[in-house]
């Protein structure tokens, strides 16, 4: 009995504090196109989309490619949609909205793996050096 209390209390401390706290993700609100609030702590943006779908009856694909990125912290208020662009904010996202569904939205897709990527300067910026110049017509 004492052996296994103490093998008990060595996996215990050996157990990094991180791995026993369990990310959780809160949705209240019955009005999906008016206003939810969606209460996240240290979860990453394919749970808290695959919370939100069992809620609110929409299809997700793509989320494989969700699976990066940092886990969030955060209360997000407003209609499902201002929710999800907000959290989708920096991946490549298509949001498919229905008229006929009572959350107002159809589809999300996750087109790709890309987190946060900023676009390539054009070669014209790069040889000039100025970022700028990138967003002017040619000849300008």
């Amino acid at each position: 009995m004492l052996r296994w209390w103490f093998t008990a209390f060595v996996v215990g401390c050996l157990m990094s504090p991180a791995a026993l706290e369990a990310a959780t993700v809160k949705i209240s609100g019955d009005t999906p196109r008016q206003n939810i609030t969606v209460t996240i702590e240290d979860a990453k943006v394919d749970a808290v989309l695959e919370d939100l779908r069992k809620r609110y009856g929409f299809e997700v694909s793509g989320l494989e490619n969700a699976t990066g990125g940092e886990a969030l912290s955060t209360t997000m208020s407003g209609s499902l949609q201002n929710v999800i662009e907000r959290l989708l904010r920096n991946w490549n996202h298509m949001i498919v909205r229905s008229p006929d569904s009572k959350s107002g939205i159809a589809k999300v897709m996750i087109l790709n793996a890309s987190y946060g990527a900023a676009p390539q300067p054009s070669p014209a910026a790069r040889a000039s050096g100025d970022p700028l110049t990138e967003s002017l017509p040619p000849g300008a």
